[in-house]
């Protein structure tokens, strides 16, 4: 009999799997680790001896430690990439950008989810037992919600020539988050990662771009530069880089490092 989940309704009431996924589980479970491996690889769902979802994730949660466990882990994790479009469905760069940014930020957040449940049972997996796509499709959703709100954010900010305030202009000065004296301090790169990351999705991607020493503007044509990426005027993207600086600043300088 499989594992009962733990997950309460409102009224006390113990979340349960469908009878399907009971009853799949149930014979899985008398096949060994091998087979279970082979069937789990299958695909589309018409396969023969097809492993659904909702199973594969139950015996990721239950066997022990090893080799079974990460390749079944590995398989799951497909699942979850198969349920989310892919980036070269959009219609632009920026827009590829951002639904990339969506589906990193699903698969993360599974994977987070699986680790915490290894150290210690993670009640918010179980709803992924009972109805797995219905639990992708509400994880995009969020991610969705939380990047196109960025993005269109910046839109907004980006819509017109942006004065760059002089409040601004001082306050970013000279700093560069990428002096070499900096990044040879210890732990320094670890602490700017968390900075850059805690930034505005717009912000954030100016600032890899710049890390990757992508120019903010070429007069060459064959030159990709930060403007033509994000399509954003010069000084728009001069503004943001700017505010992302200023944020990258007091945050670090909060952490003591500069």
């Amino acid at each position: 009999m499989a594992r009962p989940l733990r997950k309460t309704k409102l009224d006390g009431t113990p979340y349960s799997r469908r009878e399907v996924v009971e009853a799949e589980i149930d014979r899985i479970t008398i096949i060994g680790g091998a087979e279970l491996v082979l069937r789990a690889a299958l695909w589309p769902s018409s396969a023969s001896g097809f492993v659904s979802a909702e199973a594969l994730l139950y015996f990721v949660r239950t066997l022990p430690d090893g080799a079974h466990r990460d390749k079944l882990t590995e398989y799951l994790l497909g699942r979850v990439v198969r349920r989310i479009p892919r980036p070269a469905d959009a219609g632009s760069q920026t827009e590829s950008l951002t639904r990339m940014n969506i589906r990193e930020d699903v698969v993360d957040r599974f994977v987070d989810l699986l680790m915490s449940d290894r150290a210690e049972y993670e009640d918010r997996l179980d709803y992924y037992e009972i109805n797995f796509n219905s639990a992708i499709a509400t994880a995009r959703q969020d991610a969705s919600n939380r990047h196109w709100t960025h993005e269109n954010r910046s839109d907004e900010l980006g819509s017109g020539e942006m004065e760059v305030s002089e409040q601004v202009e001082a306050a970013a000065g000279n700093y560069n988050p990428f002096d070499a004296d900096e990044l040879d301090k210890k732990n320094y790169r670890l602490l700017l990662d968390d900075a850059i990351d805690s930034l505005p999705e717009f912000q954030r991607r100016i600032v890899e771009m710049l890390r990757q020493e992508i120019p903010i503007e070429s007069k060459d044509p064959s030159v990709d530069s930060i403007s033509k990426v994000l399509g954003k005027t010069e000084k728009t993207i001069r503004t943001h880089r700017d505010k992302a600086f200023v944020s990258l600043k007091m945050r670090l300088e909060r952490k003591g490092r500069i």
